[in-house]
């Protein structure tokens, strides 16, 4: 199966009416993971904020040569362009989410999709997710995903035969091994699937992230073939 603080000054003369207010407004909403904002809304504040960057980083430049690299003054231009780096790197993770079309789910199944980013909200090409049990073993049965250039993934499961009556789903956790086939992230929590439909959820990898032991056994030998000079996971 394949499957956030900036010191305001001046605003920018890219911004659109209004759009600073949207900004404060959506920060928030961004760092709680929700996505009610359209797709075109947030382009336009992530350009707004990009735009931003670049007027701090002239104001930081100029702080450097007038006082020095280690002043006051410099530190905290520097720290405002930095945060703001960050404020763009969440609106275009939001942005992604927003842009991205729900897929079509079997009735009785369900799927998962996502993407998979570093701690400075990179996009991680060619890893693996799947989905393992409280014991860490592999849930083959619904498969795994790599990951493509925007770090997406999807694994969508649609069941051989009708589940038993009154049978439940027992308690999935989300792993993902990086593309040299090194588990590198667990879910401290359990996905809940929900039937008949897809779940987005945005997997940040910590930095400097230890490797969490071997991948299982039927994922190596699967999704994880000996390494070969120019050889790329399918996307």
């Amino acid at each position: 199966m394949k499957s956030s603080a900036t010191q305001n000054s001046t605003q920018t003369d890219a911004a659109p009416a209004g759009g600073l207010k949207q900004i404060k407004a959506a920060v928030p909403v961004l760092a709680s993971g929700a996505d009610t904002l359209s797709s075109s809304t947030l382009q336009q504040l992530s350009q707004v904020q990009q735009a931003r960057v670049t007027r701090l980083s002239r104001t930081a430049n100029a702080a450097v040569a007038q006082y020095g690299a280690n002043s006051a003054q410099a530190v905290q231009a520097q720290a405002s362009v930095a945060a703001t780096k960050v404020q763009v790197a969440r609106l275009v993770v939001a942005g992604q989410q927003a842009s991205t079309p729900a897929p079509t789910v079997a009735a009785d199944g369900w799927a998962l999709q996502g993407r998979v980013y570093d701690s400075n909200l990179n996009p991680l090409a060619s890893y693996s997710v799947y989905l393992v049990d409280s014991q860490k073993n592999y849930l083959s049965a619904y498969g795994f995903a790599y990951t493509d250039s925007t770090g997406y993934f999807l694994i969508n499961y649609a069941p051989a035969s009708a589940p038993a009556s009154g049978a439940s789903t027992p308690p999935m956790f989300i792993s993902v091994a990086d593309a040299k086939g090194n588990p590198v992230y667990l879910s401290a929590t359990a996905f809940v699937p929900t039937q008949g439909s897809a779940v987005y959820q945005t997997i940040n990898l910590p930095a400097g992230g230890a490797e969490l032991g071997d991948p299982p056994a039927a994922v190596k030998a699967v999704a994880l073939p000996p390494l070969k000079s120019g050889w790329r996971p399918p996307e």
